[in-house]
């Protein structure tokens, strides 16, 4: 997988864990969240195979159909399974779409 928010910032973005802090925001970002770490199949007392679920949020002011298609490409690149692109959402204070994207990453 590497580093999540090297994946994200490789479409041209940047990301943040968490919230994003930056003192000036940008046109557009990304938020990730882990959910959940499971582990799915145990060998020998350890952990055989693992899955990890996060949720990215592309946070973008304006049409944001060509950013969203480069987060899934990426993502998909990476070795992330989409399991949804949720509802958007528009902030009327801050102007920026939300756009949730689940993903899902297999640990062997």
């Amino acid at each position: 997988m590497g580093s999540l928010k090297k994946v994200l910032e490789s479409t041209g973005i940047p990301a943040q864990r968490g919230v994003y802090t930056g003192k000036q925001k940008p046109k557009a970002y990304y938020t990730f969240l882990l959910i959940t770490r499971d582990t799915e199949a145990s060998a020998d007392d350890k952990e055989a195979v693992g899955r990890e679920l996060w949720r990215v949020t592309l946070f973008y002011k304006g049409d944001f159909e060509e950013q969203l298609k480069a987060a899934v490409e990426a993502l998909k690149a990476a070795g992330a399974y989409i399991n949804g692109v949720g509802a958007e959402s528009y902030e009327t204070d801050t102007g920026y779409w939300l756009v949730p994207i689940d993903i899902e990453f297999l640990k062997e």
